[in-house]
């Protein structure tokens, strides 16, 4: 029987583009770029340990979650600026496109999500989303999504 529905932990929903990088990664983590890097910054340092990531592609690639991994901590490239220790360039990466993914995030228990096609379309610009903000507007309950996955790989 399915688990039902409970909030413990924060899920965050993360746009991944085509998705195309996101696949390539080499290491688990993913990178933020584009806009303002203090204001991901300030979003992604409200993530704790263990919240669950929910990648998804732009709506004009599906719209649909094609991996869901628990963060573990992330890294500004731009606080290393002489010798990158915690952070990745787009080559070591697998990433094609200029190298500004300053914000790497680090995930592990990468599930793979795409064959369950559940749709997140969301209409705002933001690249990160907590997703208790939208959960209303999505159709599919991402944390039942979440703990059924894990109740079964178990």
């Amino acid at each position: 029987m399915p688990v039902q529905s409970k909030m413990s932990k924060k899920h965050w929903i993360l746009r991944v583009g085509t998705g195309e990088n996101f696949k390539n990664s080499k290491h688990s983590c993913w990178g933020l770029k584009g806009g303002s890097v203090g204001q991901f910054k300030a979003v992604v340092k409200k993530m704790n340990a263990g919240d669950i990531l929910w990648f998804i592609t732009s709506k004009k690639y599906g719209g649909i979650a094609i991996g869901m991994a628990e963060f573990i901590t992330f890294y500004d490239r731009d606080d290393e600026p002489l010798v990158p220790i915690n952070t990745y360039s787009n080559i070591e990466q697998g990433w094609y496109g200029p190298d500004e993914w300053n914000i790497q995030i680090n995930y592990k228990n990468l599930y793979n999500t795409e064959k369950q096609n559940i749709k997140i379309c969301l209409q705002t610009p933001a690249c990160v989303i907590e997703y208790i903000t939208y959960k209303e507007k999505i159709e599919d309950d991402l944390v039942l999504h979440y703990n059924n996955y894990v109740f079964y790989i178990k």
